[in-house]
């Protein structure tokens, strides 16, 4: 595992310490008890980013490609999602995590949206003359912990200072077969089978709070984080409207969620943008 100072750190560590001021920091006593929030959620974002399939290195050779999931991927192609979150807090100190998982699968017939990798011979896309069968498939795991310190807190605003680790974990499968006047292309790019595991560990610092609007029980809650690490960058941010009861709280949010990688990674950039709805609970 390795890290390194975020490229966008300075925006986010300059928001930390001016969140950490000991003049907004809170009064903190010995006896306050411990707070906990579960929170069950329903995200629906679409995908974008790049990913690269090399050609097999084996003896018998082997095409790769090339696909763009802004192609592929929309919210008809989930096929299953889980995320939920879990905070404990105690004083102005506290902790959270925050776990995603989605599935997305497409079949296309007779598409060019494909672009095939020759390995020395570069990449090159579909001949005008022909077309493709194409099945991809993504399945993404992203997991983050966090510390968190609660800097200012008043009846109507508060803002919290976070740092930790985010996990992130994607497999992707392609397989495709062209037809039709595939002119001069090699044998092994007419049709195969790639799959890609890679998965990268990042450290991230950020800010989260919310604006309660006067006595009403609405709030807005809000969320910034960025970082660095096994990806270039990875940043995250929510905007929502809620609504507090005595027992938890009903959120509508949107929330974006984006990575660039380096040229040596299999994927290229990768996104999740898109609604959510959350329930979350108090105890």
């Amino acid at each position: 595992m390795r890290f390194c100072i975020p490229r966008g750190a300075g925006i986010a560590a300059a928001l930390v310490a001016m969140a950490a001021t000991p003049g907004a920091a809170l009064a903190q006593s010995p006896t306050e008890p411990w707070q906990f929030r579960g929170q069950v959620y329903l995200w629906l974002p679409s995908v974008d980013g790049q990913t690269n399939f090399p050609p097999s290195s084996g003896g018998g050779g082997g095409g790769g490609a090339s696909v763009d999931m802004s192609d592929y991927f929309s919210l008809s192609n989930l096929q299953f999602t889980f995320m939920g979150s879990l905070e404990a807090r105690k004083g102005r100190w506290g902790a959270m995590t925050d776990f995603i998982y989605l599935d997305f699968d497409e079949n296309k017939s007779g598409t060019r949206d494909l672009i095939l990798n020759l390995g020395p011979g570069g990449l090159v896309p579909v001949p005008v003359g022909a077309s493709a069968d194409v099945g991809l498939r993504l399945r993404g795991w992203e997991w983050t912990l966090a510390g968190t310190y609660t800097a200012v807190s008043t009846p109507q605003y508060e803002l919290q200072a976070l740092g930790g680790l985010r996990y992130l974990k994607v497999d992707t499968t392609l397989d495709w077969r062209l037809s039709g006047d595939i002119g001069s292309l090699p044998p092994q790019s007419v049709a195969g089978t790639s799959s890609l595991k890679p998965d990268y560990w990042d450290a991230i610092v950020g800010v989260r709070g919310r604006f309660n609007l006067g006595q009403s029980g609405w709030f807005v809650p809000f969320h910034f984080d960025i970082g660095t690490g096994e990806s270039d960058l990875t940043w995250q941010a929510t905007a929502a409207i809620g609504y507090a009861f005595s027992w938890g709280e009903l959120m509508a949010a949107y929330r974006h969620v984006g990575y660039d990688f380096s040229s040596r990674s299999p994927i290229e950039r990768l996104t999740f943008t898109g609604p959510v709805a959350s329930v979350a609970f108090k105890w």
